[in-house]
C-alpha cells in the first residue's frame, strides 16, 4: 500500500512542476546578470620623468564588463578610445580602450599618482621625476625678448599695508621751503636778476601740484646767532633763544609784500624735514660764526656727548615755530614734522678723515641717541631719525661697511629712531664708470634695512629718503648742461617708481632738486641740480640774465596730473616698471624703462566692462642720447586705447585715458611682505643656505615673489638652486635694472649687490616655510630674504608669452 502512495506523490509533484506551480520566476532564472567589475588591468609605472611635464600611460583595453560602467579619476585625466582627455566622470563599455595622463612634480625624485576607478576597481598610474644631479641646477626663466607685455586690471584695487592711493605730498616734492629766498627775485639771492615767470612759487607749486620738502639752512643760521648761556658754558642761552624765536616769528608774520605769496603755500609745507649739519653741531670745538662760541664737548654719564646739541635743537623746534597752527592765527612758520639729527655725518667725520681726527661711527650713533632724547624733552610732536647716510654701500668690502656703519647704527640707535633717513644717488659718470643704484640695488638696500630692524628689535622702521637722484661727477665745475639734467631725470623717475611700490614703508621722498642755490656757487660756477637757470646759461651770452626753468621742470610737468586709487599692473619684464591710478573717469598708466635701448611694450587692457573711451593722451619723457639736445616731453593723442607703445631707453611715459563713465574698481589685490631670519649668510659652493619665513597668510588665489638680496663678484652665478618646502623653484635669468657689470658704454659697479625677484606658485607655500638656496660656486653673501604675497579677490589674467 505504501508503494501506491509513493507513486501517486511522484505523479502529483510532476504535474505541479509542469503546471508552473513552482514559486521561482522562470524569466529570472534564464536572464544574464549585469557585471561592472572589469577584468584585472594595470598601468606600468614610469620613472626618471622630466619635471613639471605631462606624461601619458600606455593604452589598456577594458574587458570583463557587460554594461556601461562608471569611470572617474583623481590626480589626473583619462581618455576613452583615443578621445580627449578629461577629469570629469564618464562611462566605459567592454572592449573600449583607456589611457591616463598626469603632470609630473616640479621637484626631483618626486612621485605623482593618478588613480582611475572603473566600476569598483581602483588602479594607479605612478610617475616619478628624475633624480637631481649631483649638484642641483636651477630651472632658468629666460629674460624676455622682443615686445614686452604689461597687464592693466582697471577693476582691481592694489593696496599695500592699507594704502591704496597716490600721495603727492609724499612723492612729488622739491628740496625747498616756502620762505626760501630763491623763489623771489631781484635781490642778492637771485644775482639781482628777475624771474621770467611772475610769482614763481605759485606758478610752480600750484601749476604742477608740488609739495615742499626739506631745509637745512635755518636751523644752522640761528645757532650761529644765538648767545651762549653764561651760567652753562657750551649751551645756548634759553632766554636768548626765546628772544630770537620771537623775532623769527615776527619776521615771518610780516614778510615784505613781494614775498607774501609764501603764505599761500603753507598747506604744502605741513610735513617738512629739517636737518642739522656737521658744523657747528658736531661738538669738536667749531665756533659759531655769529657769536663765536662752541657747543659743549663734555661726554659723561650725566652729560653724554651731544647733550648741548640736542638742547639747542629742542629749543629751536619748541620755540621758533607756530605752536598752534590750526587756531587760525599765524604765529610763525608751521613746525616741521621730521627731524634728521645730522645730514650725512660719516662722510665728513669718518670717511675723509684719518688718525686722531677720525670719528668712530659708534660715537656718532650714540650722539644720535643723546640728541633725540634731548629734543623729545620739549617736542612730542616731531619724528626723529637718522643717520641720513650719504652712500649706503652695504656690500662694500664684502659687507664690512654694513657691519661697521649701518648695522651698528641700528644696534645702537635704531630702536630710538622714529625713521631711518637715507640718500640714494646714481653715479652715471663716476671715474669712467656707470654706477647705478636704480633697479635691483635700491631694492636690496631698502630690504636690508627693513629686514635687519625686524631681526634686531622686532619692528621695521619707515624710511625718509630726503635726497635722491644723480650725481654727475664728470660735469662738476662745468656749469649747467642739458645732459646734467638728463641724468637727474632718468634717475629720479626710475627711483620714484620703486619708492611708490612701498607706500606703507616710506614717509617722504625728496628728489635733490633745489631752486637756484646761489649758496652753492663755487668759484663762479653755479650749483648742479637746479630748477632755475639763467637764460644765458641755456642760450648763450646776450640772451639775458632772467631766471628760467631748467629741463628739470619736465619731471614735474610729466607727473603734474597723476592722482587717484592704485590699480593692479604687472610687466613680464622687471626692466619695465609700471604703475597705474584711477581718478573717477580718468586712468593714469605709468611706464618706466630701465633698459638702455628702446623697446615696444604691449598693453593688455582688462576689467573695463562696457566703458567707452573719450580720449587718450600719451606724455613720453624721452631722454635723448646725444647729450646735447637734452630731454623733452613728446605728446600724442588717440581716440582709442593703444595696444602697443614704443618706450624710449631710460624713458618714462604716462598714458592718460579718459572714459565716458567713472571706472568701477570692484576687485582687490592686497600685498603683504614677510621677512626671513637670514642675515649676511656666507655662500659656499653646493652648500644649501636654509632660511625660514613663518607666519605667512597664504591666500587661496593670488601671487607670490621670493626676494633674495645677494652680493657677489661679477664672475659668480646669480641663479641659485632654490627649494621652498621641498619644491624646486624656477629662477629668472633677468632682474631689475642693469647687470651692474656693464653700463650703457662704460663699466659698472665693482660687484653685484641687488635683489633677485623669484615668482613662487602659491601651492608651494604654507604658514611656515623652509627655503634652501644653493649656489654652484664659492663667494659672496646672501644678505636678506623676503616673501611678497599678493592676495587677489579674482583670478588675475596674466601675460603668457614673452
Amino acid at each position: 500500500m505504501k508503494y501506491i502512495h509513493l507513486i501517486i506523490s511522484i505523479v502529483l509533484l510532476s504535474m505541479l512542476v509542469a503546471c508552473g506551480g513552482s514559486s521561482e520566476n522562470p524569466e529570472q532564472e534564464t536572464s544574464t546578470e549585469q557585471d561592472t567589475s572589469p577584468a584585472p588591468f594595470s598601468f606600468a609605472a614610469i620613472s626618471a620623468a622630466e619635471l613639471n611635464t605631462t606624461v601619458t600611460s600606455e593604452t589598456v583595453t577594458i574587458t570583463g564588463i557587460n554594461t556601461a560602467t562608471n569611470v572617474s579619476i583623481v590626480g589626473g585625466s583619462f581618455a576613452i578610445d583615443g578621445g580627449d582627455f578629461t577629469n570629469s566622470a564618464s562611462t566605459i563599455s567592454n572592449q573600449q580602450t583607456l589611457q591616463v595622463q598626469l603632470v609630473t612634480a616640479p621637484t626631483n625624485n618626486t612621485e605623482t599618482v593618478a588613480t582611475v576607478t572603473v566600476g569598483d576597481v581602483n588602479v594607479k598610474f605612478t610617475v616619478t621625476t628624475k633624480e637631481a644631479p649631483a649638484s642641483a641646477q636651477p630651472t632658468i626663466i629666460p629674460a624676455p625678448t622682443g615686445t614686452r607685455t604689461v597687464d592693466i586690471n582697471y577693476n582691481v584695487r592694489h593696496s599695500v599695508g592699507g594704502i591704496d592711493s597716490f600721495d603727492r605730498q609724499k612723492f612729488i616734492t622739491i628740496h625747498s621751503e616756502n620762505t626760501e629766498h630763491d623763489w623771489f627775485d631781484n635781490d642778492q639771492f637771485s644775482r639781482n636778476a628777475a624771474n621770467e615767470q611772475d610769482d614763481l612759487i605759485t606758478h610752480f607749486l600750484d601749476g604742477y601740484d608740488v609739495y615742499l620738502g626739506r631745509s637745512t639752512g635755518g636751523i644752522t643760521w640761528h645757532l650761529n646767532q644765538i648767545l651762549e648761556d653764561p651760567a652753562r658754558p657750551g649751551f645756548v642761552s634759553e632766554s636768548d633763544a626765546t628772544s630770537r624765536a620771537n623775532g623769527a616769528k615776527w619776521s615771518y608774520n610780516n614778510l615784505p609784500e613781494r614775498k607774501q605769496s609764501a603764505y599761500n603755500h603753507e598747506d604744502r609745507a605741513v610735513d617738512m624735514i629739517v636737518g642739522a649739519q656737521q658744523h657747528p653741531f658736531w661738538p669738536e670745538g667749531t665756533l659759531t660764526k655769529g657769536s663765536g662760541w662752541a657747543l659743549s664737548q663734555t661726554n659723561t654719564t650725566e652729560e653724554p656727548l651731544g647733550t648741548a646739541t640736542g638742547h639747542y635743537m629742542a629749543q629751536y623746534f619748541s620755540k621758533f615755530f607756530d605752536a598752534t597752527p590750526n587756531d587760525g592765527i599765524r604765529n610763525g612758520q608751521i613746525k616741521p614734522k621730521y627731524v634728521e639729527v645730522m645730514n650725512e655725518p660719516l662722510y665728513d667725520l669718518t670717511t675723509v678723515r684719518d688718525g686722531a681726527d677720525r670719528v668712530e661711527p659708534a660715537d656718532v650713533f650714540r650722539f644720535h641717541n643723546t640728541v633725540a632724547n634731548e629734543i623729545r624733552k620739549n617736542n612730542d610732536d616731531v619724528l626723529i631719525g637718522g643717520y641720513t647716510t650719504a652712500f649706503p654701500d652695504f656690500d662694500k668690502d664684502d659687507f664690512q661697511r654694513w657691519f661697521d656703519r649701518d648695522k651698528q647704527f641700528i644696534d645702537i640707535a635704531g630702536e630710538n629712531m622714529d625713521f631711518y633717513s637715507i640718500h640714494l644717488y646714481d653715479f652715471p659718470t663716476f671715474k669712467n664708470s656707470e654706477r647705478y643704484r636704480r633697479g635691483s640695488n635700491v631694492e636690496a638696500t631698502m630690504d636690508m634695512l627693513e629686514s635687519y630692524s625686524l631681526r634686531a628689535f622686532g619692528e621695521t622702521r619707515p624710511l625718509v629718503i630726503s635726497e635722491y637722484g644723480a650725481q654727475v661727477h664728470d660735469h662738476i665745475g662745468q656749469g649747467w648742461t642739458p645732459i646734467r639734467n638728463t641724468h637727474s631725470i632718468r634717475a629720479t623717475n626710475s627711483m620714484l617708481m620703486q619708492f611708490m611700490e612701498r607706500p606703507d614703508m616710506i614717509l617722504k621722498t625728496i628728489p635733490f632738486i633745489v631752486v637756484k642755490a646761489e649758496w652753492g656757487r663755487n668759484n663762479g660756477v653755479p650749483y648742479g641740480p637746479r630748477l632755475m637757470i639763467q637764460k644765458f646759461e641755456r642760450d648763450g651770452e646776450g640772451a639775458g640774465d632772467e631766471w628760467v626753468y631748467s629741463d628739470l621742470v619736465l619731471f614735474y610737468q610729466l607727473w603734474s596730473d597723476v592722482k587717484g586709487t592704485r590699480i593692479d599692473t604687472k610687466a613680464n619684464d622687471l626692466d619695465i616698471q609700471t604703475d597705474a591710478y584711477i581718478d573717477g573717469n580718468t586712468a593714469y598708466i605709468i611706464l618706466n624703462s630701465l633698459e638702455f635701448d628702446e623697446t615696444d611694450v604691449a598693453l593688455n587692457h582688462l576689467g573695463l566692462g562696457n566703458n567707452t573711451i573719450t580720449s587718450v593722451t600719451i606724455d613720453h619723457l624721452t631722454t635723448k642720447q646725444d647729450g646735447t639736445s637734452g630731454s623733452v616731453i613728446e605728446t600724442t593723442t588717440y581716440n582709442e586705447l593703444p595696444s602697443t607703445v614704443e618706450l624710449d631707453a631710460e624713458a618714462t611715459m604716462i598714458i592718460k585715458v579718459e572714459f565716458g563713465d567713472d571706472l568701477s574698481i570692484d576687485q582687490s589685490l592686497t600685498e603683504s611682505k614677510y621677512y626671513s631670519d637670514a642675515h649676511i649668510e656666507d655662500i659656499n659652493k653646493d652648500e644649501a643656505i636654509t632660511v625660514n619665513i613663518n607666519n605667512v597668510s597664504v591666500p587661496s588665489q593670488g601671487e607670490a615673489v621670493l626676494r633674495l638680496a645677494v652680493g657677489r663678484t661679477h664672475s659668480l652665478s646669480l641663479t641659485p638652486y632654490v627649494e621652498i618646502n621641498g619644491h624646486a623653484i624656477a629662477i629668472p635669468e633677468d632682474f631689475r635694472g642693469y647687470d651692474q657689470k656693464q653700463g650703457r658704454t662704460k663699466s659698472g659697479r665693482d660687484n653685484f649687490y641687488g635683489v633677485i625677484e623669484v615668482p613662487v606658485p602659491l601651492e608651494h607655500l604654507s604658514q611656515s616655510n623652509e627655503i634652501t638656496i644653493t649656489f654652484d660656486d664659492d663667494g659672496g653673501k646672501l644678505a636678506s630674504a623676503a616673501l611678497q604675497v599678493f592676495e587677489s579677490s579674482i583670478v588675475l589674467n596674466r601675460f603668457t608669452t614673452n
